[in-house]
């Protein structure tokens, strides 16, 4: 099996088997039909409106009560109560919208009609065969070949991040055989088709965040004409088309920047553009290198999901949300958002460890556009200092809370586990100007929890979150818990979503108040008011509780013994400590490793991991627990039953996270590393090879992985036992504790190294 190419012997019948292309800011789904092509465009900033502040003045008045309500028992009550106060005003954020859609209907002979004409719906091309559509991810090009009346017809395409461009050409095996109409349309979401010039045309909207797709054709020995909002090449013996999109997000003159670069971009040779397109494509994809002797299919599948991380993620770009960059829908589901309770989060999980560093930067840049935002919510709502956001963002970086779901649009903690990829970022590179940079966010998000923490109601050494959530899950409120004060009402039995703190409160603010004290002695902050804070921030670090074990042996969800009315539920948010966060290991903390193994177990035993990402996340979990026989059983369960023809992952529907989460859990399956700092914020190493190889993938390597610590790494093994592990070290001394199969080395990583340690 070529482990590099996605090859179909069909057209794209449906969205769900057309192949993706982007380059960051631009993504196309391409079907690949001979006559009658359709390709669905994307812009990155093409979202359904501008930034409006949806904080709800009545958040700060109603929070006493709320809080008082919850400690008191009556937690339907205070539900109720959250609802009117905190529900964002509208309850809506903006959403990801689909740029519209290129058909080009392509007939040698030069007549088209139309499907929905109503006159010529019939196929343009009878007796076409020998049809081959590919996706050549190790170029980023799409191709699709086929034979006509003894005639050979190509079309390569692909998306550029170098040029900002789509470009696509058309040849055949025989002169004078290209002719095609194009048209660009959006359904009912559009002010128009219009003619730029004769070998151009302009879709164009007006209403939310302006923008418009542009479509330029380029002729060898044939004609162009515009006519209305069509685009027509007759008799060329090559044909290429060069497509861009701009919006008012970058641009203000978003029309003429856009025709400018058409118009650039068309003078260069079509073989230049593709050159300097693969060889900027392949500066990233060529760092890394899988093998899986016995297994191509999945190491297909890893390079497809490193792929799409290229393709959806540049410097300069918006982060890829729930569905990347490819979306379908001017309404799509979840509005095709940042949901910061974990999909976005996952979609990162694997990108430095993939040797993908830079892919990350798009995600740093929406935090930033969100922070004065977050510190508005925190102020508005809540009247505390610091920075703060909910559930969901959107690419305003919206931080108030959005829907009036009590499971989720509440929960206070997306904008603390974000910002620990600051962290995460730091412990890959150690780059301590990065780290410099961003510093604000983790000391202003701290500040916020500073502020809005109070005492437990059960055990006063101890601060809670309250209100909260345990993302997305609920409990059973008994009228006989102990956690019920002076309250005889039957109105607060039965389901309940918040709560006084819960397990992933404790285990994200415990982290993040940790990294953020350490982050400051990394930086030798001086600045007396940081100085002042962080020693507020080490009053507080002890006063979140660790990870608890119920009485039936797993991790407690919540900080009181609710039951769970979901065992099977999707999210692990107890299990956080374990992944992405690394509290809680086999060697270190093995009582609850166990633990933490059997929720683990007990959610899958009741139908848990329903999802795509769900499994992809419990590949992980389980790969931390050194299970590779769990983790690669989710791993291909997810192959299997939560992938579409196309590769991406089905949530169900299309959801991208599971692709990365997936990408992630796959490194991990083979190679862990964690920092441990000293007092003087010095680090020190731990790397695990091979913890969670499965017996099946006896044979293979890893070339190019990345440590943390700055470090890279070649791994080979044979018959299911290492053979090599050789790690590079681009920075500076660094010692190390390096570990496989029982066997543990301490050594010194010198600066500049390259030691073959196993």
């Amino acid at each position: 099996m070529e482990t590099n190419t996605l090859s179909f012997g069909a057209p794209a019948r449906i969205w769900e088997e057309a192949l993706p292309i982007g380059n960051g800011r631009l993504g196309a789904m391409i079907f690949g039909a001979p006559d009658r092509e359709k390709i669905q465009l994307n812009e990155d900033s093409v979202w359904s409106g501008g930034y409006r502040d949806r904080n709800n003045f009545e958040a700060q008045t109603a929070l006493p009560l709320i809080r008082s309500l919850i400690r008191e028992g009556r937690v339907r009550a205070a539900e109720d109560l959250c609802i009117e106060a905190f529900t964002g005003i509208p309850p809506d954020q903006r959403v990801y919208q689909t740029a519209g859609e290129l058909s080009v209907d392509f007939s040698p002979q030069g007549f088209f009609g139309h499907e929905w004409s109503g006159t010529r719906n019939e196929s343009l091309m009878q007796g076409v065969h020998n049809y081959h559509r590919t996706l050549d991810i190790s170029r980023a090009v799409h191709s699709i070949s086929f034979e006509w009346k003894d005639i050979a017809f190509t079309r390569e395409c692909f998306a550029s991040a170098l040029a900002g461009i789509i470009a696509m050409r058309f040849a055949a095996s025989a002169p004078g055989m290209i002719s095609f109409r194009a048209h660009l349309s959006r359904g009912i979401y559009l002010d128009g088709v219009k003619k730029a010039s004769q070998d151009t045309i302009v879709l164009f909207r007006t209403e939310g965040i302006p923008f418009c797709v542009a479509v330029k054709a380029l002729v060898k020995n044939g004609k162009t004409r515009v006519r209305g909002g069509f685009l027509t090449v007759q008799r060329a013996d090559e044909a290429v088309l060069f497509i861009d999109a701009r919006t008012s997000f970058r641009e203000t003159d978003y029309e003429a920047v856009c025709l400018a670069n058409l118009n650039r971009q068309s003078t260069t040779l079509w073989e230049q553009l593709l050159q300097e397109h693969v060889e900027d494509y392949q500066r990233l994809f060529n760092r890394m290198q899988l093998s899986l002797a016995a297994n191509k299919e999945m190491e297909r599948y890893f390079n497809f999901c490193r792929y799409l991380i290229i393709s959806a993620s540049r410097p300069g770009t918006l982060p890829a949300n729930l569905q990347g960059i490819w979306n379908k829908y001017i309404d799509p589901p979840w509005g095709s958002d940042y949901t910061i309770n974990i999909n976005t989060q996952m979609n990162y999980w694997g990108v430095c460890a993939c040797n993908l560093a830079e892919t990350e930067g798009p995600l740093f840049d929406l935090l930033e556009r969100a922070y004065p935002n977050g510190k508005r919510t925190a102020e508005v709502m809540y009247g505390y200092r610091g920075f703060v956001a909910h559930h969901n963002m959107d690419l305003w970086g919206d931080t108030a809370p959005r829907d009036c779901w009590l499971p989720g649009s509440y929960g206070l903690i997306g904008a603390a586990w974000l910002v620990l990829h600051v962290w995460e970022h730091y412990e890959y590179t150690l780059d301590s100007a990065f780290l410099k940079k961003y510093f604000y966010l983790l000391h202003d998000t701290c500040l916020f929890f500073a502020d809005f923490l109070e005492e437990s109601g059960r055990d006063e050494r101890f601060l809670v979150v309250n209100p909260s959530v345990s993302p997305e899950n609920s409990y059973r409120f008994p009228l006989a818990s102990p956690y019920s004060r002076d309250t005889d009402s039957p109105y607060d039995e039965g389901s309940c979503s918040l709560c006084a703190g819960c397990a992933m409160d404790n285990q994200v603010l415990r982290r993040l108040f940790s990294v953020t004290i350490l982050a400051a002695t990394v930086l030798e902050n001086k600045d007396a008011a940081v100085s002042h804070t962080v020693e507020l921030f080490r009053a507080i670090l002890p006063r979140l509780a660790e990870p608890r074990i119920n009485p039936d042996g797993g991790i407690a969800e919540w900080n009181e013994y609710f039951e769970e009315i979901e065992t099977g539920h999707r999210h692990f948010s107890h299990l956080w400590a374990l992944f992405p966060g690394d509290s809680i290991t086999a060697d270190e903390t093995p009582a609850l490793a166990d633990a933490a193994r059997k929720s683990l177990e007990k959610r899958l035993a009741n139908g848990g991991c329903g999802t795509g990402w769900s499994l992809a996340w419990a590949v992980c979990l389980f790969a931390k627990l050194r299970d590779e026989r769990q983790a690669l059983n989710c791993l291909d369960r997810l192959f299997k039953t939560f992938t579409l023809p196309n590769l991406f992952n089905d949530g169900p529907p299309f959801q991208i996270d599971g692709n990365f989460g997936a990408m992630a859990g796959i490194v991990l399956m083979l190679v862990q590393s964690r920092l441990r700092f000293q007092l003087n914020g010095k680090p020190l190493v731990v790397i695990d090879v091979l913890p969670s190889l499965p017996k099946s993938w006896a044979d293979g390597f890893l070339k190019g992985v990345r440590l943390k610590g700055n470090l890279f790494s070649d791994i080979v093994w044979r018959n299911g036992r290492l053979v090599s592990f050789v790690v590079e070290n681009k920075g500076n001394d660094i010692p190390a504790i390096i570990r496989y199969g029982g066997i543990e080395r301490n050594v010194l990583l010198t600066k500049s190294c390259f030691l073959k340690v196993f």
